[in-house]
């Protein structure tokens, strides 16, 4: 064979080499932007139960990420939404024995005179407040620091706001909810159980961290779920706008992030807003959800 024969096979080695470090060079440019920034995601509920308009923020899996200096950035948009309540579904801080809860504590200092909160726990809460032998008195500080603050913690319990008709649910689900690979299912009767029985003349909204039992919570008879927990996905199929992994091991969970139906129920998945043990994101920056409620 000629020499020109192998220069040209060498030349196209060369140019997949140079696509191929382009590619990975772009993907990693792509991780780290989108690892620190989020977007606003927007939607809208009418239901006759509501008496009146408000707008609800919702923060979930924020796990002591900073939008800038003391989470500044993420402070002025939640300010210029301009809420009427905010809801936190969880997981606002790392459950881990050698995370502290400075971060958390100082966002929650910095939203707390916006307007009033709910706030639902996720795992990760959830974890402080088995496992006291691990964790000590961090979940008992960080409760303290929500009635200081005059937030609403909701576990297992519900609140009325009677000027909107509205009534919100937090539900904490059981460890044994959150196992990887495969959570144990919810057994019938067990949200009613720990719950109560939903009051069908109020709209129902319901914190409930884990997205994977969506069907229970619509056979529970909310009206709207507002979930997290599986950060989008963490890496997104782009086009397909698909999510890869949840934090329980699933590849491609059914309920990744965006808004899902079920009969009469709606759910809402944030992407949430921070990364714990997968420390990154790709084509899947945080969210900030905005959701505006009408007659």
């Amino acid at each position: 064979m000629s020499g020109a024969f192998f220069n040209n096979i060498n030349m196209v080695k060369d140019i997949i080499l140079a696509v191929l470090i382009v590619l990975i060079l772009a993907l990693i440019w792509v991780t780290i932007y989108d690892s620190n920034r989020f977007t606003v995601s927007n939607y809208k509920y009418k239901n006759a139960k509501i008496k009146k308009p408000f707008r609800a923020v919702v923060v979930s899996d924020l796990h002591n990420k900073k939008y800038g200096p003391g989470n500044d950035l993420l402070v002025e948009a939640i300010k210029k939404a301009k809420p009427d309540i905010m809801i936190i579904a969880g997981d606002i801080m790392n459950g881990h024995p050698q995370s502290d809860l400075k971060t958390a504590f100082e966002f929650l200092e910095k939203v707390a005179p916006i307007c009033r909160i709910y706030y639902g726990n996720g795992n990760h809460e959830t974890r402080m407040h088995l496992y006291v032998e691990d964790y000590g008195s961090r979940y008992s500080d960080f409760t303290e620091k929500l009635e200081a603050l005059q937030i609403h913690h909701l576990v297992n319990a519900r609140e009325t706001l009677d000027e909107y008709g509205v009534e919100i649910i937090g539900l904490e689900l059981a460890r044994n909810h959150y196992i990887r690979f495969k959570p144990e299912p919810i057994e019938k009767g067990e949200l009613a159980g720990v719950l109560g029985k939903v009051d069908n003349k109020k709209y129902s909204i319901m914190i409930a961290h884990n997205p994977y039992f969506f069907r229970d919570y619509a056979e529970y008879g909310a009206n709207l779920v507002l979930s997290g927990h599986v950060h989008g996905g963490i890496v997104r199929i782009p086009i397909v706008n698909k999510g890869v992994l949840s934090p329980n091991i699933a590849f491609f969970p059914k309920y990744d992030a965006g808004e899902f139906t079920e009969g009469e129920t709606s759910m809402i998945v944030s992407r949430g807003l921070g990364a714990h043990t997968i420390p990154f994101r790709m084509f899947n920056p945080g969210d900030l959800v905005v959701i505006d409620f009408e007659p």
